[in-house]
C-alpha cells in the first residue's frame, strides 16, 4: 500500500510539472525535453497522459458548484485547426475566477453553441443570475430570448475599443484632435451614470468640425450607451456586476499565445485538452 501511494504521489507531481511548463510556461516539446533530460518524444507523451487524465472543465463546475455567484461573462475566440476555422466558445464565473465551461465548434460565433453552452450549464446544477459580454449580435439576441429577465451588461472596453478604430484608421491618430476625442468619448463610457454619459455625448454630438469617422464613432456609442451602463441600473446594482470582460479576455489570451506558441494545432482534440487545462 505504501509502495502504490507513493506512485500515485509520484504521478501527481510529474503531471502538475508537465502541465505547468506547457500550458503556463509555454514550453515547446524540445525545450521540456531539454529540462527533463528527456528525448522530446517522451516529453510529448508525458504532457499528453497528463492533459488526459485532467477532469473535464465542465466536471469540475459541477464539483465546485456552492463556489460559484451565478455572475457569467461569455465569449468566443476564433481558432484555426488543420486550415479549418473553428470558435472556442467559453462561459466564466466571477465568483469561481476560472472558466465553467467551454465548446470547440466549427464556424463563426452561432446563436446554437451560446445554447448548448448554456443548456449543459444547467444541467450541471448552475443558473445564471447575470451576464457581461463583448455585445456580438449572436449572444445578444440569445441572451434576449433565453434569459429575458436577466441583465446583460455590455463590455465597456470593448466598446471604447471599438470607437477608437473608427477614429484612429489603421491605428495611427492623425490629428491632436482626434486624440482629445477619443479622450473624451473615453471619459464618457465610464462615467458614473448613464445620464451624465448621454449629456456628455449629446453635446460631442452637437459639435460641426467631426470629421465622417468621428461622427460614425460618436454614433456608435450612443447606440451601445444603454447597455454598458447596466451595472449601474439601480435594479441591478446589488449584483455588483463588472463593467468589463476582462476577466474572460485573459483566459481567451492564454488561448492564442499558446496556439502560437505551438505553430498551428492538428487536431480538435488537442485544441480541446489545451482549453480544458487552461
Amino acid at each position: 500500500r505504501c509502495g502504490k501511494s507513493f506512485r500515485l504521489k509520484r504521478r501527481d507531481v510529474r503531471d502538475r510539472a508537465a502541465l505547468s511548463g506547457y500550458v503556463l510556461d509555454r514550453s515547446t516539446y524540445a525545450r521540456l525535453g531539454e529540462r527533463w533530460k528527456v528525448d522530446r518524444s517522451n516529453a510529448y507523451r508525458r504532457v499528453l497522459r497528463a492533459l488526459i487524465r485532467r477532469r473535464s472543465v465542465l466536471e469540475r463546475t459541477k464539483r465546485l458548484l456552492k463556489k460559484t455567484d451565478g455572475i457569467c461573462l461569455l465569449d468566443g475566440k476564433h481558432v484555426r485547426i488543420s486550415g479549418l476555422a473553428f470558435t472556442a466558445f467559453m462561459a466564466w464565473d466571477r465568483g469561481l475566477g476560472r472558466p465553467i465551461h467551454f465548446l470547440l465548434k466549427e464556424g463563426g460565433e452561432k446563436e446554437l453553441w451560446y445554447w448548448r453552452l448554456m443548456v449543459d450549464l444547467r444541467h450541471a446544477g448552475y443558473e445564471p443570475k447575470a451576464f457581461v459580454s463583448d455585445g456580438c449580435m449572436a449572444l445578444k439576441d440569445f441572451v434576449a430570448e433565453s434569459f429575458p429577465g436577466i441583465p446583460h451588461q455590455r463590455c465597456a472596453v470593448h466598446v471604447f475599443l471599438r470607437a477608437r478604430s473608427l477614429i484612429a484608421r489603421g491605428g495611427f491618430l492623425k490629428t491632436e484632435r482626434a486624440s482629445l476625442l477619443i479622450e473624451i468619448l473615453k471619459r464618457i463610457i465610464w462615467s458614473r451614470t448613464l445620464a451624465s454619459a448621454k449629456k456628455r455625448l449629446a453635446r460631442v454630438a452637437a459639435m460641426p468640425e467631426l470629421s465622417h469617422g468621428e461622427r460614425r464613432a460618436v454614433r456608435f456609442v450612443s447606440d451601445a450607451l444603454g447597455e454598458c451602463f447596466v451595472a449601474v441600473d439601480p435594479r441591478w446594482r446589488r449584483l455588483r456586476l463588472p463593467r468589463s470582460s476582462n476577466a474572460i479576455e485573459n483566459a481567451i489570451g492564454q488561448i492564442e499565445a499558446r496556439l502560437k506558441t505551438r505553430r498551428g494545432s492538428k487536431s480538435i482534440a488537442s485544441v480541446e485538452r489545451l482549453i480544458n487545462e487552461l
